[in-house]
């Protein structure tokens, strides 16, 4: 008879408990995989005859979503950063000549977000974020310089020292996220990048003196996810 009762009362404790465990743990999961794109950039701020021009992003990322609507992620890219200057020469032969240059800067970026996924499981999970971002200066050059429309190799050249080691800023976008595979997933990610400090440190720079000059870059990459360690079903069927 106790073996009765006991088996009466331990079976739907165990049951309640095993949902519960269940519950915490069904909604973790790992993902990480390369990710490859393009950066559109410029400066914002007193950016005066600047335009934005192309560069080129790369790296990989990790990600965490907990299958309900949140996630975290954190990438580890190479960023090509800069801008377009075409306007008057501030230094030596004087301002009465005009000067068209590239001004690549290249970034070790760490953009580290919060996500909210639009759907709660699925083959499509398409997703908003927002999060800061650190760049850490690799390098920086002018390139393809013309003085009064003629090429000139005098301005061409390294001047890392012209920019600061370290950019702080805060990006946002949206992904597009469908399975592609057993745990594997393509991703394309669209984001803008904002920011939020000055990005020169010798100046005036041959554009003049500028106060307030900091980075604005639209991004979009193409990923591909791989899913990391153990994978637990979503309690959720839509």
């Amino acid at each position: 008879m106790l073996k009765s009762i006991f088996l009466r009362f331990s079976l739907p404790i165990l049951a309640i408990s095993s949902i519960c465990i269940s519950n915490a743990y069904a909604q973790q999961r790992f993902s990480a995989g390369p990710r490859v794109g393009l950066n559109l950039s410029n400066y914002w701020g007193n950016a005066d005859n600047m335009s934005f021009t192309p560069g080129f992003t790369a790296g990989a990322f990790l990600m965490y979503s907990s299958l309900n609507h949140f996630g975290i992620s954190a990438d580890v890219l190479y960023s090509q950063r800069g801008t377009r200057y075409d306007g008057p020469l501030f230094v030596s032969p004087g301002p009465s000549n005009t000067i068209d240059f590239r001004q690549r800067v290249n970034y070790l970026e760490i953009p580290v977000v919060a996500r909210y996924f639009l759907t709660l499981a699925g083959n499509f999970r398409p997703n908003v974020f927002i999060g800061p971002s650190v760049g850490i200066k690799l390098n920086a050059k002018r390139a393809n310089a013309e003085l009064n429309g003629v090429e000139d190799d005098r301005f061409n050249g390294d001047n890392s020292n012209d920019f600061k080691d370290l950019d702080l800023g805060a990006t946002a976008g949206f992904q597009l996220n469908w399975r592609a595979g057993e745990r594997q997933r393509f991703l394309i990610d669209a984001r803008y990048t904002l920011g939020l400090a000055e990005v020169q440190s010798n100046l005036p720079n041959i554009w003049g003196r500028r106060e307030s000059l900091s980075n604005s870059a639209f991004t979009l990459t193409l990923g591909y996810g791989f899913g990391v360690g153990r994978e637990y079903p979503s309690r959720y069927r839509r």
